[in-house]
C-alpha cells in the first residue's frame, strides 16, 4: 500500500497538507501510532505515523520531532487536529524541510480506523496473491499433463514475470533457459549451488540459485534466476516444484537404461567409420587406500564383460547422497542412513543418504552410482556400465581431446561437493583398427596413475610412443626405475656439482650427437666426451647401445618431469 492509497481512502477523509507527487508514491509497510517525546523506539522504517501532536508545546519542538521520524526512515506522518484544532504551521514547514507527506485527519476518524483500513486492505492483497498463486500452479501442472516441453514453459512463466530463468545441473550442463549463459556466469552459479551451507542462496550477477527438490546436490537441478523484480520468489517456489518433476521424469530414464545395459549386458559394437573414445573411472573413498588392478588389461575392464546386473549402478533420485555435505533428511520419513548400513537402503529411498567418509561396502555402490549419473550429464550419450571391481566403464562418440576437455571442465565443477572423495579417469580413442576392449585397456591403463592429487584427475591414454606407454606404470614405479638407474649420476652431481644429468638430458635431446651437445652447452666437445663417459662408468649402461639409451631416457623424463607434464 502507497501513501496516495491512504489519502484517496473515502471513508478516512484525509487531507494532504505536504507531499509531491513522488513523496506519495512511498510504500507504506505499517501503521504506527505514538505522542512520546521520543518516537524512535516506536517507530519502524517504512512505517506511516500517526500522531496527536501531544508532544508539541511550542514551535521549535515539531522541527526536532520531524527530524527524528526521517531519521527513523518513516513513510510519512499522520497528524490529528482534536488538540489543537488545526495542525499547527510549523509542523507543516518541518515536514515541508524534511520532505515527508503530511496528511491530516478529522476529529471524527481515530487512528485506529487507520490501523483497520491498512489491516484490510494487506489482508485482501494477500487473499489476491494466493488466488494468483494457485492459478498459476494450476496453469503449470496442466502445462505438464499436456506434455508441454521444459524449455517452452519455463520461457512461458519467465515472460510473464518479467525475469530471466534458467535449470542447469551439477556440472554446469544448462537443460533449459531463456539466454545463452557464459562459462563466467555459470561458473558461480554452479560454485554457489554445490558450495552454499543453504539454498536459496545468491550467486554473483545477482543470480539466485535455488534447488530442485531434495537430497543429493551432485545429482540435483539448479533454478537460477535473475529477476527484474524485487521478489521472485513465489514464481519461483511454483517453477522449482515443476521443474522436479521434469528432473525425475529424466531420473527414471536414465534408470532405465543403466537396467538394460546391465542386465542384457553385450559387448560395443564397432563401427569403424565412427570416432569412439573409451572411458574408465576409478572412485576412491576417503581414508580407503585404492590399490592398482594387478594386471588392468584383464577380463573385467572391458564394457559389460559378464553378468553384472548385482553390480553397484542404480541411478540416483532426489533423495541424496550427501556428498560435501552435512546428511540431509528427505521427505517420506525415514531416518538418516550412515554409510548405507542396511541392506534395504537404496539412493532412490526416501530419507537415504550417505555420509562422505563413513561409507560401507553399500554406501560405496551409491557413490558409484552419482559419479555415474555425473559422468551422463557431463557427456550427453555415453553409454555406460561398472565392471567387477566396481569401476566405471564408457564409451561415446567423439575426439579424445575434446572428450578430456569436456570432464575436466564439467566434472571439475564439482569439486566442493566430493568432501574427500577423489576420481582417477582414463580416457583413450580408440585407434585405426583396434578394437574397443583394447580402447577400454588403455583408458584402464591411465586410470591408474596417481601422480596428480586434485580431487578429480583426467588423464588422456596416450599410448602412441614407448615413453607414453611408459608413462602408464604407476607413479611411484617410474620413480624406482629412475632412481635406480640414474641414483649413482645424482649422488655424483650432489657431491662434486658436475652437472652429469643435465649433460645427458642434452646429449639425449641431441640423438647422441657430441658437437651439438657440446654447442648447445658451450661446452668443449672433450668436456662432454668426459662427462657422458661418467654416466656410463656409473650407471654400466652404455648410450650407443640402443636398450640401454631408452633406460636413460625413460629415466630421465621421469625425473625432469616431462612425465608429469605429459600426463596433464
Amino acid at each position: 500500500m502507497r501513501v496516495r492509497d491512504i489519502l484517496d481512502a473515502p471513508q478516512l477523509r484525509m487531507r494532504l497538507l505536504h507531499g509531491d507527487e513522488a513523496a506519495l508514491e512511498r510504500s507504506v509497510a505499517r501503521v504506527c501510532t505514538t505522542d512520546m517525546p521520543d518516537p524512535r523506539p516506536f517507530v519502524t522504517p517504512g512505517a506511516l505515523v500517526c500522531t496527536g501532536l501531544v508532544w508539541r508545546h511550542a514551535p521549535g519542538d515539531s522541527d526536532r520531532y520531524i527530524e527524528m521520524l526521517d531519521a527513523a526512515g518513516v513513510a510519512g506522518v499522520v497528524a490529528g487536529r482534536a488538540l489543537h484544532g488545526h495542525v499547527p504551521e510549523d509542523v507543516v514547514a518541518a515536514c515541508e524541510r524534511r520532505g515527508l507527506p503530511l496528511l491530516a485527519s478529522p476529529q471524527s476518524v481515530p487512528f485506529s480506523r487507520v490501523v483497520e483500513h491498512l489491516a484490510e486492505q494487506a489482508a485482501e492483497a494477500r487473499w489476491g496473491r494466493v488466488r494468483s498463486d494457485a492459478e498459476q500452479q494450476r496453469r503449470l501442472l496442466a502445462a505438464v499433463a499436456g506434455g508441454s516441453d521444459i524449455g517452452e514453459l519455463l520461457a512461458d512463466v519467465a515472460a510473464a514475470q518479467r525475469i530471466s530463468a534458467w535449470l542447469v545441473t551439477a556440472t554446469g550442463r544448462v537443460v533449459a533457459g531463456t539466454a545463452p549463459l557464459t562459462e563466467d556466469e555459470l561458473n558461480p552459479v554452479v560454485a554457489t549451488a554445490l558450495g552454499a551451507p543453504r539454498l536459496p542462496a545468491v550467486a554473483a550477477g545477482a543470480m539466485r540459485v535455488l534447488q530442485v527438490g531434495t537430497g543429493d546436490r551432485m545429482t540435483a537441478w539448479y533454478l537460477v534466476i535473475r529477476p527484474s523484480t524485487p521478489d521472485p520468489a513465489p514464481v519461483a517456489a511454483d517453477l522449482a516444484a515443476v521443474a522436479e518433476l521434469y528432473r525425475r521424469r529424466a531420473a527414471d530414464r536414465l534408470h532405465l537404461d543403466w537396467e538394460l545395459t546391465d542386465r542384457f549386458s553385450a559387448p560395443h559394437t564397432d563401427q569403424p567409420a565412427a570416432p569412439t573414445v573409451a572411458l574408465v573411472c576409478e572412485v576412491q573413498l576417503p581414508g580407503a587406500h585404492v590399490a592398482a588392478p594387478p594386471f588392468p588389461f584383464g577380463a573385467g575392464s572391458g564394457l559389460s564383460d559378464g553378468d553384472t546386473r548385482n553390480a553397484p549402478g542404480r541411478a540416483p533420485d532426489s533423495a541424496g547422497i550427501s556428498l560435501g555435505r552435512a546428511p540431509i533428511r528427505t521427505p517420506g520419513g525415514g531416518g538418516t542412513v550412515p554409510g548405507g548400513e542396511s541392506g534395504r537402503a537404496h539412493p532412490t529411498d526416501p530419507g537415504h543418504t550417505v555420509e562422505a567418509g563413513r561409507v560401507s561396502s553399500r554406501g560405496r555402490a551409491d557413490v558409484v552410482s552419482v559419479v555415474r549419473a555425473a559422468l551422463h550429464d557431463a557427456l550427453p550419450g555415453i553409454t555406460t556400465s561398472v565392471d567387477a571391481e566396481g569401476r566405471l566403464v564408457g564409451v561415446c562418440a567423439g575426439a579424445q581431446d575434446e572428450v578430456v576437455r569436456d570432464l575436466r571442465r564439467r566434472l571439475g565443477r564439482l569439486t566442493p561437493a566430493l568432501n574427500g572423495i577423489r576420481l582417477t579417469l582414463g580416457v583413450s580413442a580408440r585407434q585405426p583398427g583396434e578394437s574397443m576392449s583394447g580402447a577400454v585397456a588403455a583408458a584402464a591403463a591411465a586410470a591408474t596413475v596417481r601422480d596428480d592429487e586434485r580431487p578429480i584427475a583426467v588423464r588422456a591414454a596416450d599410448l602412441d610412443t614407448a615413453a607414453d606407454l611408459f608413462t602408464a606404470v604407476p607413479g611411484g614405479l617410474r620413480r624406482r626405475f629412475a632412481e635406480r638407474v640414474l641414483g649413482p649420476v645424482l649422488d655424483y652431481d650432489r657431491k662434486n656439482n658436475a652437472g652429469l644429468l643435465d649433460t645427458l638430458e642434452v646429449f639425449l635431446a641431441c640423438e647422441g650427437s657430441w658437437r651439438e651437445s657440446a654447442a648447445r652447452m658451450h661446452l668443449h666437445l672433450n668436456t662432454v666426451r668426459y662427462r657422458i663417459g661418467r654416466v656410463a662408468d656409473l650407471t654400466g649402461r652404455d648410450p650407443n647401445r640402443l636398450d640401454d639409451r631408452l633406460d636413460l631416457y625413460l629415466a630421465v623424463r621421469t625425473l625432469s618431469g616431462r612425465a608429469a607434464l605429459a600426463e596433464g
